[in-house]
């Protein structure tokens, strides 16, 4: 992805970054893949998570 931002520390290109995550349901031994995906800046080492702005249910 060749997608970008100023970052609000040092002004630099921010880049896209996706990695994957496991989430560990509260009282079960399931874990759950999700994917996380946030701005890096690859000079000052800031970072902002972005939020997802819709939920995928693979049903109930």
């Amino acid at each position: 992805m060749s997608e970008t931002k100023e970052c609000p520390m040092c002004g630099e290109a921010m880049r896209l970054h996706e990695s994957q995550t496991l989430e560990h349901v509260p009282g079960t031994s399931q874990a759950t893949p999700r994917t996380v995906r946030e701005w890096r800046c690859p000079e000052c080492d800031y970072f902002e998570e972005i939020e997802e702005t819709t939920r995928r249910s693979d049903g109930d």
